[in-house]
């Protein structure tokens, strides 16, 4: 068994729906982050890091357990983790180290613990009730709208510092409430665990897994961060257009779902403010676990990992909240600081959140299984790339989607493929803002084809949405697709992109 010296401890943040640009450290001008910055000067942080797919439970059931989302059926929030698929607070649990979750990791159903060696949550997410689903998912379907999303949009600003609730996503269904009470319980937990963990023996190493709601909506805040940032101060986010005509057929749907309707520049600049305003406040809870750690005298030999669930749109594209592939909902932010890490790194290289587990397992000396797809960060880290991936993959199979989209980063471009329609391809380097999509032009039919190649590599786009769908009720016993069941849609050609 290693030595604690040889382990050190693990302390992993995880907030939710943050965008990945939205950060000091990161060249955003706006935004007041000096926890998180101060965290990637002494540390690393990755420019071009990916979540496994934008929505809430499939992300971490995915980084939880290293593997990607059609790996273990995760396809929607709803959906629990099979209680057989090992677990990196499991394996670090089973080697002696004390696991706690503290807060959100978004387990559905009555599995809650997920390996760790004590877990203290605010609210269970309920799970379906049986898999397959005895009926469609309705979220999935053509013509499905959520009308409380523009709920979102009218009703933000400012809010009570006074806990008003127990925390347990009350402000999901409360536009007024909003996510701080979670958070500030949250890290009142988080704090008091360092401080008992600083005074306890050393003899073995721990990890803490500390998992906050803000930024997600609603866009709720107390002051001083609902009036810290003016409305106006900001840049427009890029192709605000409500609707946007210039989007694919398949965000266009997504649009149409999202029912904004009109999205006028006042509504979108208050929301942005109150977007930073929480950004802002999430980063001021982060100051405080660290500013725990450091008093703990134990932050010389903790690793310390920082990243988000997924993105949020906010605007770009026409679009809100995360569910697509632009680089606000499917990036996540991405720091790393502790032993053996250089600081004042950054890393463009494309990494993804399922090489939590593997990086996890390194800091604690232990070996992935072989079934894990995922690659630790640390020898990227020391300069050593041979071995990894040169790509990172995402997938959705959620709401707001008829159809399953599937997204791999290589070098400078970004490939979309839309089971059913045609796909996309971005120069993200040329492009960073995702607004000339070659895919349709002739001298990239090569570019494409190497996608296609490699996507298939990984799995069959077809075979993967017919098994989500038919586990999320859309396609029955008599092999009817219901989300076919629309004027046009039923007349597609077969996929053709491959």
């Amino acid at each position: 068994m290693p030595t604690s010296e040889q382990r050190p401890n693990i302390l992993v943040i995880c907030s939710d729906e943050h965008h990945p640009r939205i950060a000091g450290y990161r060249g955003n001008r706006w935004v007041k982050t000096p926890n998180l910055d101060g965290l990637a000067r002494d540390g690393a942080h990755f420019t071009r890091a990916y979540c496994t797919s934008p929505v809430c439970t499939p992300s971490r059931m995915s980084f939880i357990s290293g593997k990607y989302v059609h790996q273990i059926d995760n396809w929607m929030i709803g959906i629990p983790l099979d209680r057989k698929e090992m677990t990196w607070p499991r394996r670090l649990d089973q080697a002696g180290m004390q696991t706690i979750m503290l807060g959100k990791m978004d387990f559905c159903g009555d599995y809650q613990d997920g390996g760790f060696s004590q877990h203290r949550i605010l609210r269970r997410r309920p799970a379906f009730g049986q898999i397959p689903l005895p009926n469609p998912y309705a979220a999935r379907m053509h013509g499905y709208t959520r009308p409380d999303k523009k709920r979102h949009i009218r009703n933000v600003g400012a809010r009570s510092a006074e806990i008003i609730s127990d925390g347990g996503y009350i402000g999901e269904a409360d536009d007024t409430i909003g996510n701080y009470d979670h958070d500030r319980l949250v890290t009142n937990w988080a704090v008091e665990a360092l401080q008992k963990l600083g005074k306890r023996d050393q003899e073995a190493p721990w990890l803490l897994y500390v998992g906050l709601l803000q930024p997600h909506w609603p866009f709720r805040v107390p002051e001083p961060y609902a009036s810290m940032y003016l409305p106006d101060a900001f840049d427009w986010p890029v192709e605000a257009l409500f609707p946007n005509g210039r989007l694919h057929p398949a965000l266009q749907n997504f649009q149409q779902g999202l029912d904004l309707g009109t999205v006028t520049e006042e509504m979108l600049r208050k929301v942005l403010a109150t977007y930073y305003g929480m950004v802002t406040c999430l980063d001021d809870m982060i100051g405080e676990i660290l500013a725990a750690l450091e008093a703990s005298g134990q932050s010389e030999n903790t690793h310390v990992i920082y990243t988000s669930d997924h993105g949020e749109s906010l605007g770009e594209h026409g679009l809100f909240y995360k569910q697509c592939a632009h680089e606000g909902s499917v990036g996540v932010p991405l720091i790393l600081r502790g032993p053996g890490v250089a600081a004042g790194q950054s890393c463009d290289w494309p990494v993804s959140l399922v090489d939590l587990y593997p990086t996890i397992l390194e800091m604690a000396n232990l070996e992935p299984e072989g079934d894990r797809p995922g690659t630790s960060w640390l020898p990227l880290l020391r300069g050593k790339a041979e071995g990894r991936p040169d790509w990172a993959f995402s997938e959705f199979h959620g709401n707001f989607f008829p159809d399953d989209w599937f997204m791999l980063v290589r070098g400078r471009f970004k490939y979309v493929h839309y089971v059913n329609h045609r796909p996309s391809l971005f120069d993200v380097e040329a492009d960073p803002q995702e607004l000339d999509d070659l895919a349709a032009r002739p001298e990239y039919a090569d570019t494409l084809r190497a996608f296609r190649e490699l996507l298939q590599s990984l799995l069959d786009p077809v075979k993967v949405s017919q098994r989500a769908k038919r586990d999320l009720g859309l396609i029955d016993a008599d092999g009817r697709d219901w989300t076919r069941e629309v004027d046009g849609l039923a007349t597609l050609a077969p996929d053709a992109w491959g």
